[in-house]
């Protein structure tokens, strides 16, 4: 096919551009497949600091009533 004087050849370049399209959704998918497991990851830490968390406050929770007992003990 000719486009703008030059002799194109379409079948090669639709072959090329669909190689190309099929790589890029390859790599995307490996991308987003990270990201799931960074994310997941990501919440299963955000779990265990509210967990740790969640402890550390009870243990200042026990400390101020050790505190307090013992100032009214005196």
């Amino acid at each position: 096919m000719f486009i703008f004087g030059m002799d194109v050849p379409i079948l090669e370049l639709l072959v090329i551009f669909s190689i190309v399209v099929v790589i890029y959704l390859i790599i995307l998918e490996f991308e987003f497949r990270q990201l799931r497991t960074i994310t997941r990851k990501f919440d299963e830490e955000e779990i265990q600091l509210g967990r740790a968390m969640r402890e550390l406050k009870d243990e200042v929770t026990a400390l101020k009533d050790v505190l307090a007992s013992k100032k009214m003990t005196k």
